[in-house]
Parts: structure tokens; sequence; C-alpha cells
């Protein structure tokens, strides 16, 4: 007997290892599941400008990286404590001018780079209400907790999130003709908006994601959202707020993932570099002791090890890290 109705996935037609290069582009939802990657040490790119929740504001920022746009000081602006941008994540504020214009525009230029070589491109779809600003009716990838005045927001159309998904995926393919597209939509409601609102806004990025889907074979869809709409509806799947995702729920899409996409060789090459992980994180009560010393000089063994007999793995931070315990 089923309790639950099971999403069937099938296998990709590609397949990702320790060779491949990855990029994680969207939500909040996007930053999550790349940390699973990032643990377990693949190469990876996570959002250059940060959280990026709609499908406007998604193209505008690869048009940018591609088009090896230069940020200046003029696209940045004083809020009486930060400068900040309208096109990144307050992380890239800063209370200093020029510092702010360098992270953004570092950024950008190791987006570009990545993006020439990069494998698979994941890009998550969050919402598709969007927020224009006034002065030039651009969409914004932050607001900056600035006065709701300067701002114009509404629902965009199916046709609108499908010009900016083609626009994204012909964008990439120019610049990088071998490259895979996996589009997802975050299972994390929008209930600002009530739920009416977050089911349209929903539903109108699906029907988007499925025509580049239909029309690009280097463009597929991962379930992320039918996977918790159906195998996890039950609340305890969820933090206390009942709308962002429990570390169950999370590592239960890691593991639909690692189905996907993963060989069963890399699966077990996966299992081995997280297990090492769990060494480099565990806390040392006392850096000094012979045991400790012991435990240093065994991971530093295992991490070459790990590297010798897995392509594309690097762990030299790890290997620094323990070294830096030794001297």
């Amino acid at each position: 007997m089923n309790f639950f109705t099971p999403v069937e996935i099938e296998k990709s037609s590609f397949s990702i290892d320790y060779t491949s290069k990855l990029v994680f582009i969207g939500s909040c939802f996007a930053e999550n599941i790349s940390k699973y990657f990032e643990n377990a040490k693949f190469q990876s790119l996570v959002n250059p400008s940060g959280i990026l929740y709609n499908p406007l504001s998604i193209s505008m920022m690869i048009e940018n990286v591609l088009s090896a746009r230069r940020y200046s000081d003029k696209d940045f602006f004083f809020d009486g404590t930060l400068y900040n941008s309208y096109d990144f994540h307050g992380r890239f504020s800063d209370s200093d001018l020029q510092k702010a214009v360098i992270k953004a525009n570092d950024s950008m230029e190791k987006a570009y780079v990545f993006f020439k070589t990069a494998d698979v491109v994941f890009i998550t779809l969050g919402t598709a209400f969007v927020y224009f600003l006034q002065e030039n009716g651009l969409p914004v990838a932050n607001c900056h907790k600035q006065l709701s005045e300067k701002f114009s927001r509404r629902l965009i159309s199916v046709s609108e999130v499908e010009n900016a998904l083609k626009n994204i995926v012909e964008n990439l393919q120019n610049i990088n003709k071998s490259i895979q597209i996996v589009f997802t939509i975050s299972p994390l409601r929008h209930f600002r908006d009530g739920a009416h609102n977050n089911n349209l806004s929903k539903s109108t990025l699906h029907l988007g994601t499925n025509f580049v889907i239909k029309n690009y074979e280097f463009v597929h869809y991962f379930p992320s959202y039918e996977i918790v709409m159906d195998e996890l509806r039950d609340y305890r799947f969820y933090e206390q707020d009942m709308i962002h995702l429990s570390e169950t729920a999370e590592e239960y899409i890691w593991q639909k993932i690692k189905q996907t996409y993963f060989s069963d060789k890399v699966s077990l090459q996966v299992e081995r570099v997280e297990k090492f992980m769990k060494s480099v994180n565990h806390r040392i009560e006392n850096p000094f002791s012979l045991a400790s010393k012991a435990f240093f000089e065994k991971n530093i063994f295992a991490a070459k090890r790990l590297e010798a007999e897995i392509q594309g793995l690097n762990l030299e931070k790890e290997k620094e890290y323990f070294c830096g315990f030794l001297k």
C-alpha cells in the first residue's frame, strides 16, 4: 500500500560528475540545494548577483554577465547607510561606494569566465510577480527596502515568462554550445500575496517553463515543486513558518537529484566525499594534542587519496586547513 503519490523522474540524458562545472541561479531554494553540491566539493558558481526570484531579473542578470557589462558609481544609490544596486542582492552593498562597485564587477567577471565553460546551469524560478522601477520601467532584483512609491508590481504574463526564459536559453547557448540547462520551480510558497495569487504565480511559471522545455533539446525540467507538493505534502517537512522546507525535505530532494543526474559510480564517490567533509567540519577540542595531530595527518592522507581516485575532485582548501594545525 502506498501512502503518498510518488513523482516518477526519468534518468537524465546527461550525467554530472566531478569534472562537471555547475551554475545555480535563482531563489533561496536554489542556494539551499547548491549547498549540497558545494559540500560534496563539486565545482560550482552560485547566484553571481545574489538571490533572484523572477524570470525577468534572471534574464537581465545573464545578459549583463554575457555582455561583460561594467558597473560604475551611477549604478548605485545611497540609502543613508549603504550603497546599493537594484541589480544586486544586499550582500553586494557596502558603506564604501568603490568597494560596492568592485564587488559587483568582480562577481560579474568571474561569472562570465565560468559560464563559458559551464556544463550545467540549474535555474530555479520563485515567482512571476515582478517589481519594476518607476523611473525607468526596468525589473529590479532587489528593492533594498526602499519606499513602495518607487516601484510598480504586477504578475507578468505567461508570454513574458516564455520570452525571458527563451532569452536565457539562447544567450547561454550562444556563448557555450555544449551547455545543459535545467529549470525547476521553487516549492516555497509566496503566501504574502495569498494562496490564490501564489497558485497563479506558480502556474504562470509552469506554463512559461513548459515552452522552452518542449522547444530545446538541451533544456530540461526537474520536478522540485512536484516532489514537495505530492511526496512531502505533510507539514512535518516544513520549518516553523510552514513556508520554508526543513533540512529533511531538502535532503530528500538532494537524494532525488543524485538519482537523476549521477551514475552509480559518482553516487558512491559523493558518499565518500561527504563522509570526508564530516571530518573537516568536526569540532576540534584541543588542536595541539597528539590525538588531534594524528587526526589531521589521517585526513590529509584521506584527501590526497580521494583526489587521486576521483578525477576532477579538488580538496586543496581542506588539505591546507589540516596542514595549518601541523605548522
